[in-house]
């Protein structure tokens, strides 16, 4: 819903706002550009912005999943 997507863009603290509606209604969203990492447990590990490269997210990525340990049942919750 719309409020699910305005809370999860307060959540991660993103930018977004729909610009005005042209003759045929259509709008263009501006909003961060950002990509996050979120673990199995769906738990926040890291956020790439454009500056990084394809190397460094591959290396960030794979440094996490290498030290990925799950949550004890029941954490988190």
């Amino acid at each position: 819903t719309p409020e699910q997507v305005r809370a999860a863009a307060a959540a991660f603290r993103v930018y977004v706002s729909a610009g005005p509606r042209d003759a045929d209604g259509d709008y263009v969203v501006d909003h961060s550009v950002l990509t996050f990492l979120l673990d199995p447990d769906g738990l926040f590990r890291d956020c790439y912005g454009r500056s990084r490269t394809a190397e460094e997210l591959a290396r960030s990525v794979r440094a996490h999943m290498d030290s990925y340990e799950p949550l004890p049942p029941g954490a988190g919750q």
